[in-house]
């Protein structure tokens, strides 16, 4: 009876973000499974091997027809700019998650074929209470951070609290502030950490394995104050070597605790901040992974290489589960001033933007199965055709708000990809109405250090999220005081209706209560969402087990990737 019970278990975390109503049998269902998948088997051409309860271990083939995978070799991925900081903890762009996902691990991860389904990483098994609120993690012995120290609980309790009170520790935590909302505190229980939820949450389990819940070395936090300039973690691949505008080179960690693990020898990643360079550097061969996020390829370039390159690379295209905005500042002048934010909101065009980027779709708040359908979006104003009717009513608008000539104000960007494009996009849809937005582009660490700080008039940003839980989404950038809310929007009825509906198990329930919160956001305009990405990535045919999964962040680890050689 274990095995049946253990695949009904997968199955009911896989279907979290679209059933909340499962999370009651859940937490019995998670209790059965003392011990979850620990490995998977990477095949090809066979479909995922039945789920084992011992240690992980290198995977290996259960098909006859199946490759065996090779141990050796180097994986090039190209970057379009460089990482933030080694600090992952406090960081939230791809380019952290598509680099220091290798190095830190969290408690639990997303299966590397079904992405929809957790197993282990650092805990071996995990048990929920039968009220839903309880979730108690098992360690496996032995793990070590790279410098040779041992992980403790202490080093995990330490880093839960760092993300879910970063203000406490003087630091921010843009992702996992808002991915641990539901959390109440974490206790260390022996050898095990508890995690008691201040409600039953049908996303929680789901919103520590996406790779942003990463536990990281008290004792070099302790010391350094952070770990920027320090990249020391538990997982497959150590540090090597750095160069900014250059890359970072990740070399195979020989202590990793899952044994014949990682296959690679390393992992390069080349910044190569120039688009037409970053795609000759892979269809030359000189890289055998393109960017992710907005230095991905275009639709243009993927056609290219699946006519060109089709027995050399594969493309792969999926919904980026990311949305590109215009952030306001409220606490700035004029942007306070709900008609100046809802006079931008209808001056833009949507379409214009799809097409100029050749990539993406229209969508409001949240898309899929908890938002608007696409018809119903398309006819809302500012997101209808054509765009007479609303470019007429943003300049009423803004004359009503004492602006009949227009204002100046400043656009807050970062070089590269389809961000850079896009802010030119935007710019140019303010210029309509008569806003003057002046261009200013600055690197990550700058970019990402000013819209911490507020110090910005209207920002550009590709938000990206990992669950496809709508609870990520209010918590991270609508409630009052959330993680990523940096335009410092507020609103009380609003911050009520979102801590009602992450309560509800319900569906439909949910659902209506999720359909007033839109309602509500697209009245107050704290952003303008210009269009939901669709991406595009090229890897070279050689390199086996890169499977690209829903968004673009928790299918970044590569300790499965091997290269067949």
């Amino acid at each position: 009876m274990a095995a049946p019970i253990r695949s009904f278990c997968a199955y009911a975390i896989c279907q979290t973000r679209r059933l909340p109503s499962l999370l009651a049998a859940l937490g019995l269902l998670l209790a059965a499974c003392a011990q979850p998948p620990t490995a998977v088997a990477p095949q090809p051409t066979a479909p995922p091997a039945a789920a084992s309860t011992a240690r992980p271990a290198a995977p290996s083939p259960t098909s006859k027809v199946a490759e065996q995978p090779k141990a050796g070799g180097v994986v090039v991925r190209l970057m379009s700019r460089d990482v933030p900081s080694f600090d992952l903890q406090r960081e939230q762009a791809a380019d952290a998650s598509s680099t220091l996902f290798n190095v830190y691990q969290g408690l639990v991860r997303l299966h590397p074929v079904r992405h929809a389904a957790i197993v282990p990483e650092l805990a071996e098994s995990w048990q929920v209470g039968p009220e839903g609120t309880t979730y108690t993690f098992k360690f496996y012995k032995g793990i070590k951070w790279h410098d040779g120290k041992a992980l403790t609980m202490e080093d995990v309790k330490y880093s839960l609290d760092r993300m879910h009170n970063p203000k406490e520790f003087k630091t921010v935590s843009p992702r996992g502030e808002g991915l641990l909302a539901a959390m109440d505190r974490a206790e260390i229980a022996g050898d095990s950490i508890k995690i008691i939820t201040k409600y039953p949450s049908a996303s929680f389990l789901l919103n520590l394995a996406t790779g942003w819940i990463a536990i990281e070395p008290k004792h070099i936090i302790l010391e350094k104050g952070d770990m920027r300039r320090d990249l020391v973690g538990t997982g497959p691949f150590k540090f090597k070597d750095f160069n900014p505008s250059i890359g970072l080179d990740l070399a195979k960690n020989p202590d990793y605790h899952v044994k014949g693990l990682p296959y690679l020898d390393g992992i390069k990643f080349y910044v190569v901040r120039d688009a037409a360079t970053r795609f000759s550097a892979f269809r030359t061969g000189k890289a055998q992974i393109t960017s992710q996020g907005s230095g991905s390829l275009t639709p243009s370039e993927a056609e290219l290489v699946k006519r060109e390159m089709a027995d050399k690379a594969a493309v792969y295209e999926h919904d980026a589960q990311t949305r590109y905005t215009i952030a306001f500042n409220l606490q700035r002048k004029p942007w306070d001033d709900v008609k100046v934010r809802r006079a931008v909101d209808l001056a833009f065009d949507r379409q214009a933007a799809v097409k100029i980027n050749e990539r993406g779709s229209i969508g409001s708040i949240y898309v899929g199965a908890w938002g608007m359908k696409p018809e119903e979006v398309t006819r809302l104003p500012g997101y209808r055709q054509p765009k007479d009717a609303d470019v007429a009513e943003a300049k009423k608008l803004l004359a009503e708000a004492g602006f009949p000539n227009g204002l100046k104000t400043t656009l807050l960007s970062r070089p590269g990809g389809a961000v850079e494009r896009q802010t030119v996009v935007d710019r140019d849809q303010l210029a309509k109405i008569g806003i003057d937005a002046e261009i200013v582009l600055l690197e990550q660490a700058a970019f990402f250090e000013r819209q911490e700080r507020r110090n910005f008039d209207l920002f550009v940003y590709n938000w990206t999220d990992n669950t496809g839980d709508p609870d990520e989404t209010l918590f991270s950038y609508y409630i009052t005081g959330g993680s990523r809310n940096f335009g410092n929007f507020s609103d009380r009825a609003i911050d009520e209706l979102i801590q009602k509906q992450s309560r509800t198990l319900n569906e439909e329930a949910r659902k209506a209560i999720l359909a007033e919160i839109e309602k509500k956001i697209l009245e107050q305009v704290p952003m303008v969402i210009s269009f939901w990405d669709v991406l595009h990535f090229g890897v070279w045919k050689e390199v086996r087990d890169f499977r690209p999964g829903p968004g673009i962040h928790p299918w970044g680890k590569f300790d499965q990737v091997w290269l067949a050689r």
